[in-house]
């Protein structure tokens, strides 16, 4: 049957044709691939608060899908349970990292009270120093060094707040004294922390240390 002019042809369907996807299918694979993008997040520390929003997005549009019974049921299903082990996921992950860090935060607010109290300690020190003869002692405090000489057994206190520094030396003064001998030690809150001796002509000993 052939048509007269002017009417309107009649367009045949294209068998061959592709057909665009169903709304319900649509939803249901955007369940799917939200979930799985969702549960993947969901193992990142910091960045998984998009698990969350993906994760809701993903159990909105299988609920729907599921509800209205709109077809590809198993993949809903799959979308839906993604979305649920994304959340469940994110949030053990971030408890994990919030202990962690509140964990080393203590350990650091620990370590600084720990070093102010240190830095603020008062030290007692102790110098001393023995000879069997003349000889020059050379020693450093926290408030300077100085110099003496002595014919006798020596000893000087000092005191230092924080990180203390101490040294002392002692050389006999007679060069030609084969027997003379010396010693130095430096305590420290009443703990020895440097002890050194010296015996023949021109004996020297020197002590130094240091503690916080």
């Amino acid at each position: 049957m052939s048509s007269s002019p002017g009417s309107p042809t009649q367009q045949q369907p294209l068998y061959g044709a592709p057909q665009a996807p169903r709304p319900s299918a649509a939803l249901v694979i955007v369940a799917l691939v939200l979930g799985a993008i969702a549960f993947l997040f969901s193992f990142i520390p910091v960045v998984n608060f998009l698990a969350f929003i993906l994760g809701l997005a993903a159990f909105i549009c299988a609920l729907i899908a599921l509800i209205r019974k709109m077809g590809g049921k198993a993949m809903a299903i799959i979308g839906l349970v993604l979305a649920v082990i994304a959340f469940v996921v994110a949030v053990i992950v971030n408890i994990v990292v919030a202990a962690a860090v509140s964990s080393a935060s203590n350990e650091i607010s620990k370590s600084l009270a720990t070093y102010s109290a240190k830095a603020s300690a008062q030290h007692s020190i102790q110098y001393k120093v023995t000879t069997s003869g003349a000889a020059s002692v050379h020693y450093s405090t926290p408030d300077g060094s100085g110099q003496t000489d002595v014919t006798a057994d020596w000893s000087k206190d000092a005191t230092s707040t924080g990180l203390t520094l101490a040294s002392v030396s002692v050389m006999a003064s007679d060069f030609s004294d084969k027997s003379a001998s010396v010693s130095c030690e430096i305590l420290i809150d009443g703990k020895s922390i440097a002890k050194q001796s010296g015996n023949g002509a021109g004996a020297s000993a020197s002590c130094s240390g240091s503690v916080q």
